[in-house]
């Protein structure tokens, strides 16, 4: 046994100790787990499903989206397509009608998601589109009982978070995006602050929030350690954490996928700051894990994306309950073991 690995376990298991007593870890800690040897890479699997399995159990969540109104947005973000800045092809399409909307609730039920975001692109809503996504909501508490609405719609005023709140809106998304000193080599015609003050209006409003990030934009170890102690500053109920997959047009095209390993140990540190969060895996983890996708739980994340994504595929859904079955996690109730 090298000097290396005995250190770096005896490290891994202090802290995991650390953890599961109810204590918490620190940034340089944090940045232990991200800098952890790729070849003991197991060992941190091991450590991270014991603090989820402490504390979020052997169950994992599925969650889906509806990309809702596309393109036409006129915000700057470099990682995404429907950017009017960028050219890059995507389809753009104003408000789906209400209808359309139930329909993707139904299906998304049958794939097993238990969530549903209704998102929209753009800054945020006008008062007439936010009066047709309660509609929306209303309509799928009506129609499709066995799940819940979400909305992911840009900024929301007070006022716009209340309405949602009282139409039935149970969640709502909003992401950092990235730490607050890369936040500006991300975006220019929003700041960080702009972000923080929706997550404050979401909050005041009584929704459950979501708020998470995207790996892989560029930026640093550093910045990755700080994005997650902003998290727990936040204290969202939900950590949705997305991998960049470079979209032809954009700015961020170029960049290099992240490799399944420094992806993973994203999760990983994710789940050892925010032991008893339910941390979920969304947009990039089929490109950036390909047959290692079995990672992404053993991680330590306990939620997962199905279906497509806002401008992209996802994989079979059906994969993804396999995924969950063969990794001897639980599904979500409504999905029977038969149907897989």
């Amino acid at each position: 046994m090298t000097l290396v690995f005995s250190e770096s376990i005896r490290k891994i298991e202090a802290m995991t100790k650390k953890i599961l007593n109810g204590d918490s870890i620190d940034k340089e800690e944090a940045k232990f787990i991200l800098n952890f040897p790729d070849e003991y890479i197991e060992k941190l699997f091991e450590c991270a499903t014991l603090i989820r399995q402490k504390f979020r159990g052997d169950k994992v969540d599925f969650c889906a989206i509806v990309n809702a109104k596309s393109g036409l947005c006129p915000e700057d973000c470099k990682f995404c397509s429907q950017s009017t800045k960028w050219k890059t092809g995507v389809q753009k399409y104003p408000l789906m009608p209400v209808g359309e909307i139930v329909k993707r609730a139904k299906e998304a039920y049958q794939m097993g998601a238990t969530k549903f975001g209704i998102v929209t692109s753009g800054r945020g809503p006008t008062d007439k589109e936010l009066e047709i996504i309660c509609e929306m909501v209303k309509a799928i508490r009506r129609e499709v009982p066995g799940i819940s609405p979400d909305a992911t719609l840009g900024e929301l005023t007070e006022k716009q978070a209340q309405r949602l709140k009282d139409a039935g809106v149970d969640h709502s998304n909003h992401n950092i995006e990235t730490s607050p000193r890369f936040f500006e080599k991300i975006c220019t015609t929003h700041t960080y602050e702009d972000r923080l003050r929706t997550i404050s209006n979401i909050k005041n409003a009584g929704i459950d929030l979501c708020c998470g990030c995207i790996f892989g934009m560029g930026e640093t170890i550093d910045d990755r350690v700080e994005i997650a102690f902003e998290l727990k500053k936040i204290d969202p109920k939900i950590i949705p954490l997305n991998f960049l997959n470079p979209r032809p047009g954009t700015p961020l095209e170029g960049v290099q996928l992240m490799k399944p390993q420094e992806a993973a140990k994203c999760i990983s540190m994710m789940r050892f700051v925010h032991p008893s969060k339910q941390i979920k895996v969304a947009g990039g983890r089929e490109v950036v894990f390909g047959d290692k996708q079995d990672w992404v739980l053993k991680a330590g994340a306990d939620d997962l994306m199905v279906g497509n994504y806002l401008t992209t595929t996802g994989q079979d859904y059906k994969k993804d309950w396999e995924l969950v079955v063969s990794a001897g996690l639980k599904l979500p109730e409504h999905i029977s073991y038969r149907s897989i």
